[in-house]
Formats: structure tokens, C-alpha cells, sequence
């Protein structure tokens, strides 16, 4: 419905009004009479059956037709206001356009009243306009209906592809509700149209030809102006499904060729960028397998290879960690296993040389040299050394002979002492006497009754001349 409006005069001026008609009757019917018929005389007497009215009576009914005139019309008036108002919104909303007969009709009828009005047949135009407005309310009743069907008769054209009518019919939606979401996306939509179709008809000859990247291009173009447009989306999705079903097609013949090229690790790349583009494809991942295994394969291969020359140089720490690497990658593989174990193995006799040749006073201890004549006697049946080991036996024998040699130790004493040299035995009392030892650390002990011990350490050297020591006792106690 429209806004109703009616035109009231205030009642100030309608009292006003009444005061005035008033006072024109009283003019009329009192005062005129007199002016005009000035006294000549006696009056004769009227008629006894033609009594004249009373002037109170009269003045009362002319006043009364006065407010009933005043009524009547302000009521008409205010009847072609609201009709008017209410005329002027359906307008508005296109009802001339939506409902051509029944809004001509309805002012056909406003004309006649208005026609009554200045007649000043004010009860006929009153029934007029309210007439009019009844009509105009049948109307208004329509519009909700009207607008929905617009609303789908623009969705129906765009998808017919007339982009006249679609904009036609969302236009007058639009005149009916001006800021509806849908009509307004629909009139945008339609004046798109053209363009959004030639884009399509473009991506649908180009994807005939062959070529699915331009054809792409098209109708991504269209459906960036509407999105909306289900043609050109269906025809998108498909066109993605077809460039991706051929880039996974090139991905699995080049993966293929790389496996009959050995390069596992291009097929590996292949294999895995394939899966995602298919996850779970069997071809796909039967390939990737067969990539992984080979590159496995190499990878060992390699490893291998790099072990044997660490060996050959002896650097078997070195040669542990590669072992070690290819026993992470498989652990069944033996050459990983015999490595590491030919390695530790070598490492730990490395260790013991050196820890003889970084120390070699220790070998002038009888029982530390046993055990390196052990370990010597040992490694006569190790096939895993090479230059290396046999330079440290080298060292290790000439260290064992050094300090082996025997020295003449030199003693003097005072012929009264009893002189003990620890690890030799007692000597007894001499004035002089000679001792051979090997290499190492001796102590002397002298005793004699009535005076206090003496004890001193000698270190006998293989490179050394032979020492000479006096030893007595002479501190008496």
C-alpha cells in the first residue's frame, strides 16, 4: 500500500468558517430585509392561512446546512488526498507499468470524482476517491506477487540468454523493492550478459580446436563477470578435469622413461608428483615403488663402493659411518653388516698400538710387554690392514725392542749395607758391583744395624748411558 495522506483543514479555521456562514445568514435573512423595505406605513396584516416562519428557526437550519456543507467537503478532500498519496507510491513501484488496467482504471474513477468535487457534489466525489482507493489497494495487494515473478522471469531469461528481457524484468523488480540483493545481482548480471556469452561461445570454439588453454582462459573470463553463469562454470570444471588428466597422462610417461633410464630419482620426483594429482592411482604408485627400490639399490651401490675405498685407505672410522648409513637404508644387506663389523674390528686394534707407541714407557712393565707381543702375534693372520697397520707393527717391534735391552747397572756401596734392588733380588754388602736390567724404574733399599734405612728410585733408559749409584747407610738412628 501506498502512503496515505488527506488534506484536513485545522479546526480553528473550520470554526471560523462556521462563525462566518453564520453570520452571512443572519445578514440575509435580518438585516437585508430591512435595508431594502424601508417603513412607508403600517404594514396590513398577512394573510391568517400563510403565517410567516420564525426568524430564530430559520437562522438555526441554515446554519445547520452550512456545517453540513463545510463536512462534506473537507471530508472529499480528504478522501482525493489519500488517494492521491497512495496513486503516487503504487506509481512509484511501476504499478502503470504491472498493472496498466486496474491503475487506469482505478484513475478513471479519481477523474470522475474530482469532477464531482468541483461540482461541489461532495458526497459523490467522497465515494469516488474512496472507490479509487479501494482499487489502488487491490493493486498494492499484487506487488509481493509481482516481484517474485519478475524476480524468475529475469532468472529465466538469463538463462535463455536474453539479456533484454532478464534486464527488463529485474528492472522492475527493482521499482518494486529498489535495494533488493537478489534483483539488483540479477540486473548486474544481465547487463553482463552479452559479453559473459561471447566469452563463452569463444571458450567452447577454441576447446572444439583443441586448445584447452585458451578455451580455459574464456571461460574463467566469463565467469569472472558472473559468476553465476552455470555454463561456463560446467564448462571450467571439465576443462580442468581434462588438462589435468592429461598432465597426469605426461607425468606417468615421463616417470616411465626415467625408470627405463635407471634415473630413479627423476622417476621418484614423477612418481610422487602423479599421486598427487591421483592419490591412491596403482600405476602411480607401483612406479613409485619401483623408483624407490632402484634409488635404494643405488644408493647402496654407492655406499659400497665408498666403503671399499675408505678401507683401502685404512680409515676406518670413516668407512664405520658409511656402513652404518647403508645398514639405515637396508639392514639385510651383508656387505653393511661384515663392514661394520671389519671396521670396529680395526679400529679397536688401531687403538691398542697407539696406546702402546703414545706411551711407550709402559712396555718396560714385563707384563705390558707380553700383551704387546701378543697383540703383535695377533695381527700376523689379519688380511684387513694394509701400509698403515704394518708401519705401527714396524713401530710397535722396535718400541718392544727397545725396551728389552739389557744395561749394566753400576753400584757402589760402603761394604757394611744390605742393599735390596726391588724386581732383581738382594745383593748384599759390596764395596762395588754390576746389575744388567732391562729399561724401567728400579728401587734400591739399604739396611744396617744401628742406622736408619735408605731408599732412592733409578730409572734406567734404553738411550742412555748406564747409570751409576752409590747407595749406604749413614744416619745413625
Amino acid at each position: 500500500m501506498g502512503v496515505r495522506s488527506s488534506a484536513v483543514v485545522p479546526g480553528r479555521w473550520v470554526l471560523l468558517g462556521m462563525a462566518a456562514m453564520l453570520a452571512l445568514a443572519a445578514f440575509v435573512f435580518v438585516l437585508l430585509p430591512q435595508w431594502r423595505a424601508p417603513a412607508r406605513g403600517p404594514v396590513p396584516p398577512a394573510a391568517a392561512t400563510t403565517p410567516l416562519p420564525k426568524p430564530e428557526a430559520a437562522r438555526a437550519a441554515t446554519e445547520a446546512d452550512a456545517s453540513r456543507t463545510v463536512r462534506e467537503r473537507l471530508l472529499a478532500e480528504e478522501a482525493a488526498a489519500r488517494y492521491r498519496g497512495e496513486s503516487e507510491s503504487l506509481r512509484a513501484k511501476g504499478a502503470a507499468i504491472w498493472a496498466a488496467d486496474e491503475f487506469a482504471g482505478a484513475g478513471k474513477v479519481a477523474e470522475e470524482a474530482a469532477a464531482a468535487l468541483t461540482a461541489r457534489d461532495h458526497l459523490r466525489a467522497t465515494e469516488g476517491y474512496r472507490e479509487a482507493s479501494r482499487r489502488l489497494a487491490q493493486i498494492a495487494a499484487q506487488a509481493e506477487a509481482v516481484f517474485e515473478r519478475a524476480l524468475a522471469d529475469g532468472e529465466s531469461a538469463l538463462q535463455a540468454g536474453s539479456s533484454a528481457m532478464a534486464a527488463q524484468a529485474f528492472r522492475l523488480a527493482l521499482l518494486i523493492h529498489p535495494e533488493d540483493p537478489r534483483a539488483v545481482r540479477g540486473l548486474a548480471r544481465a547487463e553482463k550478459l552479452d559479453e559473459v556469452l561471447a566469452l563463452y561461445a569463444a571458450g567452447q570454439a577454441r576447446e572444439s580446436a583443441g586448445k584447452l588453454a585458451e578455451a580455459r582462459e574464456a571461460h574463467a573470463a566469463a565467469l569472472a563477470l558472473d559468476p553465476g553463469h552455470g555454463p561456463a562454470g560446467a564448462a571450467l570444471k571439465r576443462l580442468d578435469g581434462r588438462v589435468a588428466s592429461q598432465r597426469f597422462d605426461a607425468t606417468m610417461t615421463q616417470g616411465l622413461s626415467q625408470l627405463e633410464r635407471s634415473d630413479w630419482a627423476g622417476a621418484e620426483q614423477s612418481f610422487s608428483a602423479a599421486l598427487k594429482m591421483r592419490p591412491g592411482d596403482p600405476p602411480a604408485a607401483d612406479g613409485l615403488a619401483r623408483a624407490r627400490h632402484g634409488l635404494q639399490r643405488e644408493q647402496l651401490a654407492r655406499l659400497q663402493r665408498e666403503g671399499i675405498v675408505l678401507e683401502s685407505e685404512e680409515r676406518w672410522d670413516e668407512a664405520l659411518a658409511v656402513y652404518r648409513r647403508a645398514a639405515a637404508v637396508d639392514p639385510t644387506v651383508d656387505f653393511a653388516r661384515a663392514g661394520i663389523s671389519r671396521s670396529e674390528r680395526m679400529m679397536a686394534l688401531h687403538a691398542r698400538i697407539d696406546g702402546y707407541l703414545g706411551d711407550p714407557r709402559r712396555l718396560y712393565s714385563p707384563r705390558v710387554r707380553d700383551e704387546a707381543r701378543g697383540l703383535l702375534a695377533s695381527l700376523e693372520g689379519e688380511t684387513a690392514g694394509g701400509p698403515r697397520l704394518d708401519r705401527e707393527r714396524q713401530r710397535l717391534e722396535a718400541a718392544l725392542v727397545r725396551a728389552s735391552v739389557k744395561i749394566t747397572l753400576q753400584l757402589t756401596s760402603d761394604n757394611a749395607t744390605e742393599v735390596m734392588l726391588y724386581r732383581v733380588g738382594s745383593l748384599g754388602r759390596f764395596l762395588a758391583r754390576e746389575v744388567t736390567v732391562s729399561p724401567g724404574t728400579y728401587t734400591l733399599v739399604g739396611s744396617r744395624p744401628g742406622y736408619k734405612d735408605t731408599r732412592m728410585e733409578v730409572t734406567v733408559e734404553p738411550d742412555g748411558p748406564a747409570p751409576r749409584v752409590f747407595i749406604a747407610c749413614e744416619e745413625r738412628v
